[in-house]
């Protein structure tokens, strides 16, 4: 799949990813239960795939 985004929206997404992942690393920091943290670490690190992907997709166009 290809989305085609603006600068604003691309920056816009990466500061809302930034967000989320910080918040996720609370979230599993004040979790209890194991099932529960394997979830939100499964999700941490979907959180962080898509970041890296936005942030290459950045990279890449800074260099064109």
């Amino acid at each position: 799949m290809v989305l085609e985004i603006t600068n604003p929206e691309r920056d816009l997404l990466f500061e809302l990813l930034e967000s989320a992942h910080r918040e996720m690393i609370q979230e599993i920091d004040h979790t209890d239960t194991r099932d529960f943290r394997k979830l939100l670490k499964n999700k941490l690190d979907l959180l962080e795939r898509v970041g890296a992907k936005i942030g290459a997709a950045h990279t890449e166009q800074t260099l064109h």
